[in-house]
């Protein structure tokens, strides 16, 4: 296995990457996640690409070292608006830093990763507004209307859909990423209901930490956990931890605050209500689009103290009826009334693609023509143990009786272990797990090898609807690398979450050695070719999903990316109606314009 060099890796990750102070002190304008965390990271995708071209001698070739933020902030251009052009009671809230700039822009889609790597900085937020409490947000907000500046909320930017870039043209006077970092306090705890009040600005680790003095937590653990916040979760109908049950953030929220153009709303908290059409259920998901999500109140439960876990194959004649063997397991799984904290089935190829050095070469080979369901439950206290190992015996008994599934490590709750014990922290599921959560990480190191794509795309549907569906997928795919990058690639599907009545399919494409021809563009030399290649490739798959069934998106939101599938899978009238909610909310325009909703052309003001 190549060796990454110290250089390589260095130019990768390292300090004028990032800003030495403020809220984002440590972490990457150009990628995902920290420093620290992709100087970790990075060398596992570089050495997994080498070993795919161990016959090419200048394996390091080819790596593209993104700027410095000095020397990107060189390249940009002047704000359209300036600090000075506001109200001196609120001046101190903004920020114009060639750091701030950069880092709030984009998301952190592979897409984005190219065009930051390869210094193309063509829309650009203006100023960085953190407000502090809600009377500063109510000021930016009317001074943006009354100035018609675009404004784009902005919770951990960890968007893979457009969800934080500002417009394109000419119809604001400029765009504001207002950044709730600041605003992060645990308000109020009702341990009573086992309720918490929390402002939108939280980070996930944060929020745990504040949770854990009273014994419990939100138990909600999406793939950004580490770099995303209660609000932007909410706005985005983001989904968590558990594979069953409680699997979405709708679930989680009792009560939320809204800041818009128009004024301040709050709903009531409630467990439930049959009055009228939800009002904090319009909220989910509203990305931007009536407000800014400053609180919350969520429901909680306690710490987990009990878990068992199992890990099990499923072998067929190829890696898709692998695939399509497990699926008929857990969709038993699922409508025999059991909820496993963890059910996720991963195609092997996936899981040998992270297994750790400790794997076998036999143990590789036997996981990668398999499809692997990780299984996992857990309690709030040892008395639950018998219930849980109960639960898991007959998953189990599912699993392997009726689907001739093999169990290759299994941990029960009472301390007994069949086969060998192993954890969903430990063996073949932690591996995974661990590199599940590094996943950002991974994209991005990819978004800098030249002759590389990685990315992804989720959806959901019917279980009657998926083999089909997963058939079409990896059929118009597969067509798509293949006519795009001119070499094959590989396609890997897993189950986030699942339900009685379907699947939530995730899918990695990676490819690596797209031709040189591919990737120079003569026409636009200054555009990495592998943009235009991933948007044919997930326009193909997005295309075969829709009129497969499935949706849009299960939980990555709509954004700018996802809009024309969301459009095509919503109802006839349902656009119109959305628009003209937005318009009581926010009648200039100016929130998130262009995200979920198109953009609604204005007339430009003057300062």
């Amino acid at each position: 296995m190549m060796q990454v060099s110290q250089e390589i890796l260095d130019a990768l990750a390292n300090g004028t990457h990032s800003a030495t102070s403020g809220p984002h002190a440590g972490k990457l304008w150009w990628g995902w996640g920290s420093v620290d965390g992709m100087r970790e990271h990075a060398p596992r995708i570089l050495e997994a690409r080498a070993a795919a071209h161990s016959d090419d001698k200048h394996a390091e070739d080819g790596v593209i070292a993104p700027l410095g933020v000095h020397q990107a902030g060189t390249m940009l251009r002047e704000p359209r608006i300036k600090i000075i052009d506001f109200d001196s009671s609120i001046r101190h809230l903004f920020k114009d830093s060639a750091f701030e700039r950069l880092f709030h822009s984009r998301g952190r889609d592979f897409i984005d990763i190219v065009r930051n790597a390869r210094g193309l900085f063509e829309n650009l937020i203006d100023l960085v507004a953190y407000p502090t409490s809600e009377a500063d947000v109510t000021a930016v907000l009317q001074a943006c209307a009354d100035r018609h500046i675009a404004v784009m909320p902005f919770g951990g930017g960890s968007s893979v859909v457009g969800g934080v870039e500002p417009p394109h043209g000419a119809n604001y006077t400029g765009a504001i990423s207002l950044d709730m970092a600041l605003m992060k306090t645990l308000l109020e705890v009702d341990e009573v209901s086992m309720c918490c009040h929390v402002q939108g600005g939280i980070y996930g680790p944060e929020l745990e930490k504040v949770l854990k003095p009273y014994g419990l937590t939100l138990r909600y653990y999406p793939q950004s956990f580490e770099f995303s916040t209660v609000g932007g979760w909410i706005a985005t109908r983001g989904g968590g931890h558990f594979a069953t049950g409680p699997t979405h953030i709708d679930d989680l929220v009792e009560s939320v605050t809204v800041v818009s153009p128009m004024g301040t709303t709050t709903t009531r908290r409630l467990p439930a209500s049959g009055a009228g059409p939800s009002e904090p259920r319009m909220y989910l998901g509203s990305e931007g689009q009536l407000g800014v999500i400053t609180s919350a109140w969520l429901r909680l439960r306690r710490r987990p103290r009990a878990r068992a876990s199992a890990t099990v194959l499923f072998i067929g004649e190829h890696p898709e009826e692998s695939f399509l063997l497990g699926a008929a397991a857990v969709r038993e799984v699922v409508q025999c009334g059991v909820q496993p904290a963890n059910c996720r089935l991963v195609d092997g190829v996936e899981v040998a693609r992270v297994l750790g050095a400790h794997a076998t070469t036999l143990q590789r080979e036997q996981v990668s023509s398999a499809a692997v369901l990780l299984l996992g439950f857990e309690a709030e206290n040892e008395t639950s143990n018998d219930v849980l190992d109960a639960q898991l015996a007959l998953v189990l008994r599912i699993c392997v009786h009726g689907h001739s599934g093999l169990v290759i490590a299994e941990t029960r709750a009472a301390g007994t272990t069949g086969g060998p014990p192993s954890g969903e922290r430990t063996g073949v599921a932690g591996s995974w797990g661990t590199g599940f959560m590094a996943g950002g990480y991974y994209s991005s190191a990819g978004a800098l090898l030249s002759d590389t794509i990685v990315n992804t795309f989720e959806t959901a549907c019917t279980w009657a609807a998926f083999p089909a569906l997963h058939r079409a997928v990896l059929a118009a795919t597969h067509r798509a690398i293949q006519e795009q990058c001119g070499v094959d690639g590989t396609v890997t599907c897993r189950f986030t979450h699942v339900y009685p009545d379907g699947p939530a399919p995730y899918y990695t494409v990676v490819v690596h050695g797209i031709r040189a021809a591919a990737v120079q563009d003569k026409n636009a030399p200054t555009i990495d070719a592998r943009i235009p290649q991933w948007q044919h490739i997930k326009k193909a798959a997005m295309d075969a999903i829709i009129c497969s069934g499935g949706t849009s998106t299960h939980h990555h939101a709509v954004g700018r990316l996802h809009r024309p599938h969301f459009e095509a899978e919503r109802g006839a009238i349902f656009g119109d109606a959305l628009a003209a909610l937005k318009h009581t909310y926010d009648p200039n325009g100016i929130m998130a314009p262009g995200v979920l909703l198109p953009e609604r052309p204005g007339t430009t003001a003057k300062l």
